[in-house]
């Protein structure tokens, strides 16, 4: 069986379709894979782009394909997006980071749904601004 997704609009809420569905229906799905703690760090956990949420956003989300490949997933089978920023995100760059995302996922005709977003006062390495959660079915 293939992995069956439908995206659901919510009538009373903005049409942000180029970032995420309000809705998702799974069927015919086995398996799911849950990618946590994916910030914009190397292997010895030095942050990159310290003070740059964007640029981190970036950086994360081009690791994201490899990440996934590693488990059997791609891109595609992106279903949820967690957000957590610090308090240190500036709000005028939250539009920013969210048209990174738009790009990532412009090839996807059904958008994850929308993750919640989380603003705390720190997270796991100095410098780190944001830090995502990407849950993928197939």
């Amino acid at each position: 069986m293939t992995l069956q997704k439908t995206a659901y609009p919510y009538a009373h809420g903005p049409d942000y379709r180029r970032l995420f569905s309000w809705g998702l229906n799974l069927k015919n799905f086995s398996d799911l894979y849950l990618a946590s703690g994916i910030g914009a760090h190397d292997a010895g956990g030095t942050i990159q782009f310290p003070g740059d949420a964007v640029a981190q956003t970036r950086f994360i989300l081009q690791q994201i394909p490899g990440l996934l490949a590693e488990a059997g997933y791609g891109v595609g089978d992106i279903v949820r997006i967690e957000y957590t920023f610090t308090r240190e995100v500036p709000r005028d760059s939250f539009d920013a980071i969210f048209a990174v995302m738009a790009e990532f996922l412009t090839a996807e005709r059904i958008k994850p749904t929308a993750g919640t977003l989380r603003v705390v006062e720190a997270l796991a390495f100095d410098n780190q601004l944001v830090e995502y959660e990407f849950w993928a079915a197939r």
